[in-house]
C-alpha cells in the first residue's frame, strides 16, 4: 500500500487533522465494474468531503487533509501489518497535524483501536477511529454525524489517546468492542464509561481522560502474531485442546489466550486439560 508523505503546513489560523482513509462502508458507492453493486471506491472520499459545508466553510472546525490509500482495504483483510503502516503515518505526520482521523470498515475496528493504542507510546494527540453503517452516499446515513464528530474530537486540545467515535459516544480504543452488526450504536465499552456522548450538549468525562503523555512520543510496530485465542463452551472436547496445545510447541507458539468461564473459571474435573496447560506453561 502506498504511504502517507509528509504533508507540511505553510503558516496556519486553523487546527489540521489528517484524515487517513483504508476504505469501509463509509465510502461505499456503486461500482459500475462490479454490477453496480456496493463496495468502497477509490475517490470518493476525498470529493465528499470537499463538498460538507460544515467542514469547509465553518471557521471553528479544523482544516481537513485526507490521504486514501490505494487499494482501499476491507477491513476484513486488515491485520498487525496495516496497523504498523497506519501507525508509520501518524508517526511521519505528527508535528505537522493537531489530530488524526482513521476511516474503516467496523468488522476489526475495535482490534485496529487496541493495536493502535499501544503501538503509538506517550501520544501526545487525539487518534480518532470512525466508520458507519450505512454508506455516505446515501441520502439517510450515520456516516456524516460520525465523520464530523470524529474531525472535532481530532481537534481536541484535552484528548491525548486512541479511540472510538461512533453514534454518539467516544470511547476508549483499547476498551471497545463491536456489539451490533445492524443498528447504528456499533461499538460499545462494556466496562469501561464513555469518554464523552453527545445529545443537545456534548457531555465530555473529563475525569476519564488520559494525562498528557511525560515522555517523547516514539511507535512500536513489532507484534508476534504467534498466539491462538480459544473461547470455550460448556460440553468442549479436551482432548482436542491438548492434542493442538502439544502441536503447537513444534510452531514455537507464544501464547494461548483461553475465554472461560464468569471471571475465569476453568472445569477443574478436566484433569488432563488442567495438566497440559500446566505443563505448557512450565
Amino acid at each position: 500500500h502506498d504511504l502517507c508523505t509528509v504533508i507540511p503546513h505553510q503558516g496556519r489560523f486553523r487546527k489540521r487533522v489528517l484524515v487517513l482513509c483504508t476504505g469501509g462502508t463509509l465510502t461505499m458507492s456503486n461500482d459500475p465494474s462490479k454490477g453496480n453493486s456496493l463496495a468502497p471506491v477509490q475517490g470518493a472520499l476525498t470529493s465528499y468531503l470537499a463538498g460538507m459545508r460544515e467542514l469547509t466553510e465553518d471557521p471553528e472546525m479544523p482544516e481537513i487533509i485526507s490521504h486514501e490509500y490505494k487499494p482501499l482495504i476491507d477491513s476484513s483483510d486488515m491485520g498487525p501489518g496495516d496497523w504498523a503502516m497506519l501507525a508509520r503515518d501518524i508517526n511521519t505526520n505528527y508535528f505537522h497535524f493537531d489530530g488524526f482521523v482513521v476511516l474503516m470498515g467496523t468488522d476489526t475496528m475495535a482490534c485496529a483501536a487496541s493495536a493502535l493504542s499501544f503501538m503509538l507510546q506517550n501520544l501526545g494527540r487525539p487518534v480518532i477511529f470512525t466508520g458507519s453503517q450505512i454508506p455516505l452516499r446515501e441520502p439517510y446515513n450515520d456516516a456524516r454525524k460520525n465523520l464530523i464528530m470524529a474531525t472535532i474530537f481530532a481537534s481536541s486540545d484535552t484528548i491525548t489517546e486512541v479511540c472510538i467515535f461512533f453514534h454518539d459516544r467516544l470511547v476508549r480504543g483499547c476498551r471497545a468492542t463491536k456489539v451490533n452488526t445492524s443498528k447504528l450504536m456499533a461499538f460499545d465499552s462494556p466496562n469501561f464509561s464513555p469518554l464523552a456522548e453527545i445529545g443537545i450538549n456534548l457531555e465530555d468525562n473529563y475525569h476519564l481522560y488520559r494525562p498528557p503523555p511525560r515522555g517523547s512520543f516514539k511507535i512500536n510496530t513489532y507484534m508476534d502474531t504467534r498466539m491462538i485465542t480459544l473461547r470455550l463452551v460448556p460440553g468442549f472436547d479436551d482432548a482436542s485442546i491438548k492434542a493442538m496445545i502439544d502441536a503447537a510447541r513444534q510452531t514455537h507458539l507464544k501464547g494461548l489466550i483461553l475465554q472461560l468461564y464468569g471471571t475465569g473459571n476453568l472445569p477443574s474435573l478436566k484433569g488432563d486439560l488442567v495438566q497440559c496447560l500446566a505443563d505448557a506453561t512450565a
